[in-house]
């Protein structure tokens, strides 16, 4: 993670950056989180990193436990399964939004998405996956040119695509089908046939929650 530069609070930037570290796996499931080490990384005194994870613990990507410290989230089926059903609300109501408000912006930053993870395919990256997915599904979010479900989406929808990157890079789900309901969301965008690509946005999410039954991973 980059040092922290004077702007904005500094707590809610070192919440933002811890955020992403763990959606991007860099701090695994389960995973203390140390507050000096945080601190040390981003560069900033031990106060806003504590109040940072005190703000991730209400999003529920932390725990801070008494005499315990602070940890990364641990997922169990039904998390998972209230986690997708709230984000399959939010991104089709989104998708709606921006296929009428802005349908080329969206389906730029829709295709940027595919093209990374089609190159971390090539690559063998399931980090690199991660990003392309996630820039693919925040440009949906994005598009909608909805502040509050903007906002809502980024504070609350982080344990799942925590979990999401989880199985990329520790299960090693197999990509294809990911890859491909990815496309189809993309081609019924670009024909702007708003009820298929809600239809293949719902799927798409809902698989994580199979996935997770799948695998087991109850980790609490």
């Amino acid at each position: 993670m980059d040092p922290i530069s004077p702007q904005k609070s500094v707590t809610e930037l070192v919440a933002e950056r811890i955020r992403e570290a763990i959606i991007l796996g860099s701090f695994p499931l389960g995973t203390k989180l140390s507050e000096q080490k945080l601190a040390d990384q981003l560069q900033v005194s031990r106060s806003p990193v504590r109040e940072a994870l005190v703000l991730l613990q209400i999003e529920g990507l932390v725990r801070v436990l008494p005499k315990r410290g602070s940890f990364v989230f641990s997922p169990d089926a039904r998390i998972t399964r209230d986690l997708c059903e709230h984000r399959i609300i939010l991104e089709t109501a989104c998708l709606k939004l921006s296929i009428e408000r802005n349908h080329k912006a969206l389906l730029k930053g829709m295709r940027e998405g595919i093209d990374l993870m089609e190159s971390a395919i090539k690559a063998s990256d399931t980090k690199r996956y991660s990003l392309g997915d996630l820039s693919f599904h925040r440009t949906i979010i994005a598009q909608s040119n909805n502040t509050s479900m903007i906002k809502v989406y980024e504070t609350t929808i982080g344990p799942l695509m925590a979990l999401r990157t989880h199985l990329f890079t520790i299960t090693g789900i197999q990509l294809d089908r990911s890859m491909q309901e990815h496309t189809e969301m993309l081609n019924a965008c670009t024909m702007q046939d708003v009820s298929k690509a809600q239809a293949i946005c719902a799927k798409h999410i809902n698989h994580l929650a199979e996935h997770v039954l799948e695998e087991k991973l109850d980790l609490t």
